[in-house]
């Protein structure tokens, strides 16, 4: 018991001097950035790992969400100006954003592709059709070869071109005679 006694004595000594030693933002006194500068501070992370300091401008820009803004001044800790203001509220709604580069690539592939498809798909197609008009073209050269129709009779409903008419020769004529308007006497 006397151990658990000592130990509790222990921890609650560390745990003052680290109070002690972290301004009212949480960022211990030997982290703040110097005079003039910023620091990233990301919550959840030991101070030893946080980034650098930096300008304010970079670290206010390049600040995550789970971050804040330590400002580095002459202030003792605790001053009016320790870190960047709250983070806005986190909304559902998402601003749109010009597609990249490479989605504009993408897309154009894909629609490339989409095309390529469709032409393929209507050579296959026209193909088919092709072949089912060779197929019954066949069918009917068979199918005529198979039962040739019978010549037309006379009482037949078709009408037939009329046989040609004989060529009658005629007689030649006889040559021209020249006429002159003197007459002999």
């Amino acid at each position: 018991m006397k151990y658990l006694a000592v130990l509790f004595a222990g921890f609650a000594m560390s745990t003052a001097a680290l109070q002690a030693q972290t301004s009212p933002s949480g960022v211990p006194e030997s982290h703040r950035p110097p005079a003039g500068m910023c620091r990233i501070w990301i919550d959840g992370v030991p101070p030893a790992h946080q980034p650098a300091p930096t300008d304010c401008a970079t670290a206010i820009r390049k600040r995550p969400m789970n971050a804040r803004v330590v400002f580095g001044s002459d202030a003792p800790a605790g001053g009016a100006r320790t870190f960047a203001p709250a983070q806005p509220r986190q909304s559902n709604l998402v601003a749109p954003s010009a597609p990249s580069r490479d989605d504009q690539a993408r897309s154009a592939q894909q629609q490339r592709e989409e095309q390529d498809r469709q032409r393929a798909t209507q050579l296959r197609e026209e193909q088919e059709r092709q072949r089912v008009e060779a197929q019954r073209q066949h069918d009917e050269q068979e199918r005529r070869a198979a039962h040739p129709t019978p010549p037309p009779t006379q009482h037949s409903q078709e009408r037939t071109a009329p046989p040609p008419r004989p060529r009658v020769e005629k007689a030649p004529r006889p040559p021209r005679q020249s006429f002159s308007a003197h007459r002999p006497r």
